[in-house]
């Protein structure tokens, strides 16, 4: 069973019952990572792993803490209050939020292993049996993370009641739901073209401003709005979107650019490859590909095949969808042994940690605490 946790106050108050809550799970989750073999591939052998903690807080904090505080103050002093919760020492806890960064540097990239990074799936009342709606996600990440999953229930004093899907320490998330039936995901961005146009060190993480929205916006236009002008992203992210009323689309953005993809006949996926005519150009190269030990692989090519393979299923099913047809197609392996370019992604280092299932006009929050092929989705509700 996933953790749970619940949170309620002023951002404060919320980041450090956090904190407080998950305070020897924090610790735990830095040391086992910190000393992970992922971490050590995408590191200095010759530099001790003190130094390297060190320059990540300090890079961290370089780059995002004046964008939060003058962009997202509320999340900000979430952040802060979550370390002193947890009794974080120095500047880690910008250095972790940092990752997500730096994970997509143009500048970096291709010295470190890819992250094939999530796929999200939607069906509206014209594609399902039954008139529902249902948005399904699967978050696709470094296997060494599996164990830190927490879903989180916030009651914000001044904000949307949420229920959303995170790590231990992190003050963001990458899916949820909140009271006024709004739900919103993302995936990964990785774009192509470095600063300013497309990618930055210095911004704010996409997993804040999807936490944002869930406090601040009640429709998806107002979470079009909100996240189309906001000056400070960093890295691109697909944010996915759906309201009670089935407003539903994708937004591509990179750090200073945006696209918007809408339901066909019912029906929409996305996975971590920039599809509109107006961002196409973000995408890496097909002829890229990341080289380590015994891996050889082009980083398009699994959200390309993912996205067709989803896009396939659903069109199949249209007009009979049903929440098990979602959790069908988020556990598919296509007829083959799973691996990097199936939905339910499987490989050595990466994988889908989660599955997350929301039905937006029941408010349910649907979730698997590893992969969606061997696992039972538990229901949590606002």
């Amino acid at each position: 069973m996933v953790d749970y946790i619940k949170i309620a106050g002023n951002p404060a108050e919320r980041g450090f019952q956090q904190g407080e809550q998950l305070k020897d799970k924090i610790h735990n989750m830095f040391d086992v990572v910190f000393h992970s073999k992922m971490f050590s591939e995408v590191t200095s052998k010759l530099i001790p792993l003190s130094i390297i903690k060190l320059a990540l807080g300090i890079m961290g904090k370089k780059n995002i803490k004046k964008p939060l505080q003058q962009h997202l103050p509320n999340q900000y002093n979430k952040m802060i209050a979550l370390s002193k919760g947890a009794n974080i020492k120095g500047s880690i806890i910008y250095g972790s939020h940092f990752i997500e960064v730096m994970s997509g540097n143009p500048k970096s990239l291709y010295k470190n292993p890819p992250v094939q990074a999530c796929s999200m799936i939607f069906a509206l009342p014209e594609a399902t049996s039954d008139n529902s709606m249902i948005f399904g996600r699967n978050y696709d990440f470094p296997n060494v993370l599996q164990p830190f999953q927490v879903i989180r229930e916030e009651v914000p004093d001044n904000g949307y009641k949420n229920i959303n899907f995170t790590q231990y320490p992190l003050t963001g998330c990458h899916m949820g739901i909140n009271e006024e039936g709004l739900s919103i995901g993302y995936n990964y961005g990785r774009s192509w073209k470095k600063e300013p146009l497309d990618f930055r060190l210095r911004g704010v993480p996409g997993s804040f401003i999807v936490q944002e929205v869930l406090e601040t916006c009640a429709t998806t236009q107002e979470a079009i709005d909100f996240i189309t002008k906001f000056t400070a992203r960093a890295n691109g992210c697909h944010y996915g979107l759906m309201d009670a009323s089935g407003d539903t689309c994708v937004i591509e953005t990179t750090s200073t650019r945006y696209a918007i993809r809408r339901p066909e006949e019912g029906i929409l996926a996305h996975t971590n490859h920039y599809q509109t005519e107006e961002l196409i150009d973000a995408n890496l190269p097909d002829y890229v590909r990341f080289k380590m030990d015994d891996m050889d692989i082009s980083p398009i090519e699994s959200p390309i095949r993912r996205y067709k393979r989803e896009i396939e299923l659903l069109t199949e099913k249209k007009g009979q969808i049903t929440m098990d047809t979602i959790k069908m197609i988020l556990s598919d392996h296509d007829n083959r042994e799973p691996d990097d370019f199936t939905v339910c992604t499987h490989s050595f280092r990466f994988g889908t940690l989660g599955s997350v299932i929301i039905l937006p006009l029941k408010k349910e929050f649907w979730v698997t605490d590893y992969y969606p092929c061997s696992s039972e989705y538990e229901k949590f509700m606002l």
